[in-house]
């Protein structure tokens, strides 16, 4: 019974990143939100966790997000949302990467290496295939992902002009798929002498540029400047090496994204000061200015989650920061930066070893990406995200008597 609880734990984890890469929503109702394939499976990890109850209980990140997901009932009354349904959906999905945290806890996350390889070296492909349309695949990505206006508008301007190609892979959004790309960069990095990681790890880094998205390319100098401190022990000329290689490969993504330098490029407005002119940068801060001035009437539980006012006025926070601070108050902002402050500072101070630094790696990015993106509420970033904390975060004796009992 233990090695079937143990596979059928393994193969929950596994459908889980698999959800994350590939699987599309799931569309029961057009009065219910969209579904994944891990709400169906939440019942069954709920099952196969409440035996080690007791270890769960010692668990500090998942209380932490468990209180989080608490508060939030507070904001709901005292905005006098009670009624309101939809609201507790943002409570549900807060508890729901609790407990996707303690599922990777309680498996030996080394163990999905090949998964994880494998489902990389997939999506490189159909990223490339969509890159240049490959037998029409563009019809069936925008079919199976949702016709969002990024794919109408895939390699042309709002006037549909021909333009800068920005890859939208399976995630059909090229900021997101960049932070897909960039888990990838953070879990190939090759902190050892590895020759099959260091080119997995350039391959990732290559397809994050080719999404040509401005705040992941300060994802990646953060990623760099982490290489060149942990690069010290492979020497001068190692680290030179991976500099001149990443730099060479964002000149080659940079030529193809602009078909030969024709169009500007994204990730260049970011290096010569001109996104700060740009009409994205524009709609971005009149949002937040919408945001911060109700903001400073309610400043302290916010509004409560109430989706249906970003749909009604059709407004995109593209801030995760002023989000949470509009949605739950100050308070449930400081409940949101410890879910990612406080793991950092424990990983800090412990021994570092690979699976730490890849997560205070990871958590410097979702840091950097909230400034313009939303990665804990986006559905497959806090996955990704989440699986690299809990390989990170150092396990008990009694844990690890849990794994090897498993």
């Amino acid at each position: 019974m233990n090695g079937r609880t143990n596979l059928l734990t393994l193969g929950c984890a596994m459908l889980v990143l698999l959800d994350a890469f590939f699987i599309p929503d799931i569309r029961i109702s057009t009065l219910l939100p969209a579904f994944q394939l891990t709400d169906f499976l939440l019942p069954i990890i709920g099952l196969l966790l409440f035996p080690h109850l007791a270890q769960v209980k010692k668990e500090w990140w998942f209380l932490s997000i468990a209180l989080f997901a608490g508060y939030m009932i507070l904001p709901i009354l005292i905005n006098g949302r009670i009624k309101q349904w939809n609201d507790y959906f943002e409570l549900y999905k807060v508890l729901k990467l609790g407990v996707i945290f303690l599922l990777f806890r309680f498996i030996r996350t080394q163990s999905l290496y090949n998964l994880i390889a494998g489902s990389f070296i997939a999506l490189v492909l159909i990223n490339v295939l969509h890159f240049y349309n490959v037998f029409h695949i563009n019809d069936l990505l925008t079919y199976t992902y949702g016709d969002s206006i990024h794919f109408k508008l895939f390699g042309r301007d709002s006037l549909g002009n021909p333009a800068v190609k920005r890859m939208l892979g399976t995630l059909g959004n090229p900021n997101t798929n960049a932070l897909m790309f960039l888990f990838f960069t953070i879990y190939f990095m090759p902190l050892e002498k590895n020759i099959t990681q260091r080119i997995l790890f350039f391959s990732a880094l290559l397809m994050v540029f080719l999404c040509q998205s401005r705040t992941s390319l300060l994802a990646v100098g953060w990623i760099i400047i982490a290489m060149i401190f942990l690069g010290q022990k492979g020497g001068v000329k190692n680290t030179v090496w991976n500099i001149v290689i990443s730099v060479g490969l964002y000149g080659i993504a940079t030529m193809l994204a602009t078909s030969f330098f024709k169009y500007s490029s994204y990730s260049n407005s970011l290096i010569d000061g001109s996104a700060l002119y740009s009409s994205s940068l524009r709609s971005r801060w009149e949002t937040w200015g919408i945001l911060w001035d109700m903001i400073k009437t309610k400043p302290l539980f916010g509004f409560g989650p109430y989706k249906s006012y970003f749909t009604t006025h059709q407004l995109y926070s593209e801030n995760e920061y002023l989000l949470i601070w509009w949605r739950y108050g100050v308070f449930g902002l400081l409940f949101y930066l410890g879910l990612f402050l406080l793991p950092f500072w424990e990983l800090f101070r412990r021994k570092f070893d690979t699976h730490s630094v890849k997560a205070m790696i990871m958590i410097g990015v979702m840091l950097i990406s909230a400034l313009s993106n939303n990665p804990l509420t986006e559905r497959s970033i806090c996955v990704l995200f989440i699986f690299l904390l809990a390989s990170g975060l150092p396990k008990t004796k009694e844990h690890e008597k849990t794994l090897a009992h498993w």
